[in-house]
């Protein structure tokens, strides 16, 4: 049986299950191809085939909020397969996400590196605080804030070679605390 968009909006307002099924015929591949579009790099296909399932059940369950004066029913099934489809997307987003409670530390020698940095990061906090107020400023604008150097001469009305020196300086006193050479401060810092 065929069905005109009227009569089909009408059938399924009915909840009438031949007018679902001709709705299903007729705006699969449509439905599909833009779910498809949105998910295809993330979710496989059989995630896929359930969004557009989701997005029928969603028609079905929703035909009252769809108005005839506002758009045609193919629009709406498309902006119905969108938030659907987006809504994929996040939930699988957030099912990559990894549980740190889950999560065990095998490595002996990694959990004693991470604890010698923590260890380090400390010390250079420690050291940075000793600074005066405008070089401590400064040193955690640029290494921990990535501020720009042209920026902090700006801000702090000094030259770059200026900025540059103190910049340098630090560098050297925080080397010194550490016993470090060789090693980058953007490294401990980070």
């Amino acid at each position: 049986m065929e069905y005109t968009e009227s009569a089909l909006v009408e059938g399924i307002k009915a909840k009438d299950v031949p007018a679902y099924n001709y709705m299903i015929n007729k705006y699969t591949k449509t439905i599909y191809y833009l779910a498809y579009n949105i998910l295809s790099p993330s979710l496989n296909k059989e995630d896929i085939e359930e969004c557009v399932s989701d997005v029928f059940l969603d028609a079905w369950r929703k035909i009252d909020e769809f108005d005839q004066e506002k758009g045609n029913f193919r629009t709406w099934l498309l902006v119905l397969t969108k938030y659907k489809s987006l809504t994929y997307k996040r939930k699988k987003a957030t099912r990559n996400l990894v549980d740190i409670e889950a999560f065990q530390i095998e490595d002996n020698y990694n959990l004693e590196k991470q604890f010698f940095l923590r260890q380090d990061q400390e010390k250079v906090i420690e050291v940075i605080n000793s600074f005066n107020a405008i070089d401590k400023e400064i040193f955690f604008r640029r290494y921990f804030f990535d501020e720009k150097i042209s920026d902090l001469a700006k801000t702090f009305n000094l030259s770059r070679s200026a900025i540059d020196n103190r910049l340098l300086r630090g560098r050297k006193v925080i080397k010194e605390a550490l016993n470090y050479e060789g090693r980058s401060i953007d490294s401990i810092a980070k």
